[in-house]
């Protein structure tokens, strides 16, 4: 059961935007299935799916704070195509809470051992290999301007590619997907910078961890210095397709993530990414004076960007929203509203806001800043308070594992993964001052896994 986890959340299409965008996805069902089937084969471990009276409080407080304050919004605001209305955000908030027990309750059953961690991150990393292969790879030809994929490309984000909502004038699928209508790679998400969160917090982190403790990793290799180079070379394509994403998002993910991966290496892993580099920055830098690609692909993601009038005007509306209504926020679905009356008029002259955002609605264009507005510091200061002591207890698991009786090999495996969570955790942290969408399926499974590889380690140190 382990092994469908992560690769089936690849396919992030969903079929409807009346629910939760995880409810509609292929992903719900299948997780339902195998939740049912483990109950099935162990019955006693029904126990552990049983939240903690702490949780059900903490759920139920959550719901009827959210459930005053959208009643609160909804007075204001009365009915109006710029939120989602009082029943309507419901109704997605109730989906976004079964989603989170879904994809906890799924880790919990099925992840019990180290044999079903390595089998869980193994499937998923073989399931990434299949999707750049399969979808990344032939998009990438497409963005440079080979036509020999393009069929292939619309073909199959006709069948799996999540899409926005659009309007008239203003589609990005326009030409039949995402990728040959933007000339921008995005798998089968709905845009590039989505792609780049899944590749950056998801997936390169587990490379981080593996690499910066050398561990043997892949049953079919023969020696430790192969699982090494394979899992560095891995990495090093996936910083790669975050730069040919073109998008600021995967550009500044790669960069604070090959930071990070430099901090955590050991000594010889660390001066070889050290030295690769300073290669990779003079050759970049020649590149950006002398190849004109490169350097409007910078200049127009990176140094130079245009067209951010509305991610500025949106963030300080956010910023505004929440500091007008700090205690208990305006409520999850009606941040639209008050972004429209707080945006600044200087940000507002261009065709998205007049034609799109000012009509249908102003999306959060910062989650970090869309979650205080939405829910305020009643909600944000217990949920922050509850991920650092998650990572408080992460680090003092680190400081005493050498108190366990472990081998080599077990204790690389257990430094591995707190690594990969840590890194998980602030590269999601940098992602959420832009969006990122952490409530869906591959950030939460990969929270939960990582949760609770921290809790079973506890207890061993505690035995």
């Amino acid at each position: 059961m382990v092994n469908f986890l992560l690769p089936i959340t690849f396919f992030s299409k969903n079929y409807t935007n009346s629910l939760a965008e995880t409810v509609t996805m292929v992903a719900f069902p299948v997780f339902l299935v195998i939740i049912l089937l483990q109950l099935y084969r162990y019955p006693n471990r029904l126990k552990s799916i049983v939240p903690s009276k702490m949780a059900i409080y903490l759920t139920g407080f959550f719901w009827i704070v959210q459930l005053l304050v959208m009643a609160w919004s909804y007075g204001k605001t009365g009915e109006t195509i710029l939120t989602t209305g009082i029943i309507h955000s419901g109704i997605i908030l109730a989906g976004w809470t079964v989603t989170v027990y879904v994809a906890w309750a799924v880790i919990q059953l099925t992840i019990i051992t180290e044999r079903d961690e390595r089998a869980f991150l193994k499937s998923g990393l073989i399931g990434l290999i299949f999707y750049l292969l399969l979808t990344v790879f032939p998009q990438i030809t497409v963005t440079f301007n080979l036509s020999f994929f393009h069929h292939y490309v619309n073909e199959i984000a006709h069948l799996f590619e999540r899409h926005w909502r659009m309007h008239a004038n203003y589609n990005f699928y326009a030409n039949g997907s995402y990728v040959t209508t933007e000339g921008r790679v995005n798998g089968f998400e709905p845009e590039a910078a989505f792609l780049a969160n899944l590749l950056g917090v998801v997936y390169l982190p587990i490379l981080i961890g593996l690499t910066a403790t050398g561990q043997k990793f892949w049953s079919w290799t023969k020696k430790k210095g192969t699982d090494q180079f394979l899992n560095v070379v891995f990495a090093f394509v996936i910083i790669m397709i975050l730069f040919l994403a073109k998008t600021t998002t995967g550009i500044l993910t790669a960069g604070i993530a090959y930071l990070l991966w430099a901090f955590w290496a050991n000594k010889k892993l660390r001066w070889t990414l050290v030295w690769l580099a300073v290669i990779g920055v003079v050759l970049l830098a020649v590149a950006y004076l002398k190849v004109g690609v490169i350097h409007n692909t910078l200049n127009q993601f990176l140094f130079a960007k245009q067209g951010t009038d509305n991610r500025l005007g949106g963030t300080i509306a956010l910023a505004l929203t929440f500091l007008t209504h700090p205690i208990f926020g305006v409520g999850y679905g009606f941040t639209s509203y008050f972004i429209l009356q707080n945006v600044p008029l200087s940000t507002t002259d261009n065709f998205e806001f007049q034609h799109v955002y000012s009509q249908f609605g102003y999306p959060n264009l910062s989650d970090f800043l869309g979650w205080f507005a939405s829910f305020g510091l009643i909600i944000m200061i217990p949920a922050i308070w509850l991920l650092f002591r998650l990572l408080a207890r992460t680090f003092l698991v680190k400081y005493r594992l050498s108190q366990l009786n472990l081998n080599e090999e077990q204790m690389a495996w257990h430094r591995g993964l707190i690594i990969s969570f840590i890194t998980m955790v602030v590269l999601a942290a940098f992602s959420s001052i832009f969006v990122i969408q952490v409530f869906l399926w591959p950030y939460l499974l990969m929270f939960f896994f990582y949760r609770k590889h921290i809790i079973r380690l506890e207890e061993e140190l505690q035995q």
